[in-house]
């Protein structure tokens, strides 16, 4: 039973993330329905769709570079941002909100993956085409 809805779980994020701008778009739409305020639908779309791009992301870049890193080098840097923002909100006022910190850290990882998405995105598809001819 356990693995069946271990499978399940992993098919219903597996199809979430091949498109996670889709899934963002179509997450929006839901979620507003629900919510009826566009900016607490726009933040909470945000965090889940991370979600997504963290893995969706995680994959291209093992896959365009041949490695099993992706995901933790992601991992890295987003404790290294952590550390550098709580470091500097300890710096201004004396002591670090670490929800603060981590929502901000997200909500940055959300476009940065974004970007890097779109990136390896059309990396791969020179590569592909290249390769391909």
């Amino acid at each position: 039973m356990m693995n069946v809805l271990a499978s399940w779980i992993s098919t219903i994020y597996a199809v979430l993330a091949v498109a996670p701008f889709i899934t963002f778009i179509l997450m929006w739409f839901l979620v507003f329905v629900f919510l009826r305020d566009k900016k607490m639908t726009t933040r909470l779309t945000m965090d889940v769709t991370t979600l997504f791009l963290l893995g969706s992301v995680s994959l291209m870049w093992n896959q365009l570079f041949h490695t099993n890193f992706g995901f933790w080098l992601i991992a890295l840097v987003l404790l290294i941002a952590f550390g550098i923002i709580g470091g500097y909100q300890t710096h201004l006022k004396g002591k670090t909100e670490l929800l603060k910190v981590s929502r901000v850290v997200w909500r940055l990882s959300f476009l940065g993956l974004s970007a890097l998405y779109i990136l390896l995105f059309f990396l791969h598809i020179g590569k592909n085409y290249i390769f391909s001819t």
